[in-house]
């Protein structure tokens, strides 16, 4: 029989996945009420909270569940998510690397990770997180963009060329993609 605690945090799914946030948030702090040291509860809380666009409380969230149980990924992943959302790139890439560390199959963490890189400028090593995410997903229209970016900035055009070909084979309406395959052209002659 499931407790008090869970049921709420169920409830708190529910309305996670309809988009009442708030609703969410209120039943993720009523678990917490019953049992504080229920991960699952600050995971969601925190993810409410981001919904919310209240970063810094969400990341306190994610923290207080990886202390109760530093082998979630999912907290991790989530934790890097914010880390983003504040501007802390580095450390967002590190929350990452600890989340894939633990499950390497999550191709949105790798590309995520991968965008992060790129926006550190580590073009090099954004290319391999992007490979990752294509190895786990390769129909993600968005990774191949992304890695035809990295491959643009490593002046690999003919490869950026290759990327962005294989997104728009799979979103042939993705504008940004038509430009950046423009300019790669461009770079290329």
């Amino acid at each position: 029989m499931e407790d008090q605690a869970e049921h709420y945090y169920k409830e708190g799914s529910v309305f996670f996945k309809n988009g009442h946030y708030p609703e969410a948030l209120a039943s993720c702090n009523k678990a917490l009420a019953i049992r504080p040291d229920y991960a699952d509860a600050w995971n969601g809380r925190g993810v409410a909270l981001a919904e919310l666009k209240q970063p810094a409380e969400a990341l306190a969230s994610y923290d207080k569940a990886l202390a109760i149980r530093p082998d979630y990924a999912d907290a991790w992943n989530n934790r890097g998510w914010v880390l983003v959302e504040l501007g802390r790139h580095d450390e967002a890439v590190a929350s990452y690397d600890k989340g894939l560390a633990l499950n390497p199959d999550d191709a949105s963490a790798w590309f995520i990770r991968g965008a992060e890189l790129g926006n550190l400028g580590r073009h090099t090593e954004a290319l391999a997180s992007f490979d990752k995410a294509i190895a786990i997903n390769p129909d993600d229209a968005y990774t191949w963009n992304f890695r035809g970016v990295a491959l643009h900035e490593l002046e690999r055009y003919a490869e950026a060329i290759t990327s962005y070909d294989k997104a728009l084979a799979i979103k042939p309406e993705y504008d940004e993609v038509k430009q950046n395959r423009k300019m790669a052209l461009k770079k290329q002659t």
